[in-house]
């Protein structure tokens, strides 16, 4: 090999070199530049969360489970990080159940079997057949969960950057049980600043059962404190 032919070889491993370490800068600044508007997404949207210190709302929700739906009236009353009140009512206005959940405990009364269980809030993972705690359950009304990461193996979000909201998001567990939730009919509440909060909630389970809820809010009052009442009659058995 003359010297020309090895001036020309070395010259073009220099070029083929710093080509492939530009290309290499390149993908880095774009994946970093990715991770910087990713987290400054994610900052963005917990900051627009909602969390009156009282929360009452009138719902109507329907439940569909291996093929059959059912409709029931709900009001939902919650006092932030504290209790999530809900009194569960069919068509005609007769109460069905009550549940009270708080941090650690959730409390039910069956006016239908005249039954009631106060039970440690781990028994919400035998109600739903998934696992989810009370400030998930609180998140989920208030359409405001607290992102940590946009994709990653037990969270999964997604964004409205117009007025930084999810718009669906998915909490999976390592045993394949999913549940998915689907946000639609945002409103900006003046009593809340001008934040938004969803008017529907599509709720999906995927466990050992699966069914799904659509809860429609037709009433919304914010920082209004509401009765919290939760007598258990003397004549109702427990409930194992």
């Amino acid at each position: 090999m003359n010297k020309i032919n090895i001036i020309l070889l070395f010259v073009a491993m220099n070029l083929i070199s710093c080509g492939i370490f530009k290309k290499s800068n390149l993908e880095n600044s774009l994946l970093n530049d990715r991770v910087l508007l990713e987290k400054e997404l994610i900052k963005k949207t917990n900051s627009h969360n909602v969390s009156p210190e009282w929360t009452s709302i009138s719902s109507k929700i329907k439940i569909t489970k291996e093929g059959q739906e059912t409709t029931i009236n709900a009001q939902i009353r919650i006092k932030k990080d504290s209790v999530i009140w809900i009194s569960v009512k069919a068509p005609l206005g007769i109460e069905i159940f009550r549940t009270m959940i708080t941090p650690d405990t959730i409390y039910y009364i069956n006016r239908i079997n005249k039954g009631y269980f106060k039970k440690h809030i781990s028994h919400t993972q035998e109600l739903l057949k998934t696992n989810v705690s009370f400030n998930q359950i609180q998140e989920i009304l208030f359409s405001s969960p607290n992102i940590k990461a946009l994709n990653s193996e037990k969270e999964k979000y997604e964004i409205n950057k117009e007025i930084f909201r999810v718009v669906n998001m998915e909490l999976k567990q390592r045993d394949g049980k999913k549940i998915s939730v689907n946000y639609d009919g945002y409103k900006a509440f003046s009593r809340l600043g001008g934040l938004y909060f969803a008017k529907k909630v599509y709720i999906d389970i995927k466990s050992e059962e699966v069914f799904n809820a659509e809860i429609s809010y037709t009433k919304i009052d914010f920082n209004k404190k509401s009765s919290l009442s939760f007598k258990i009659p003397k004549s109702y058995a427990r409930i194992n």
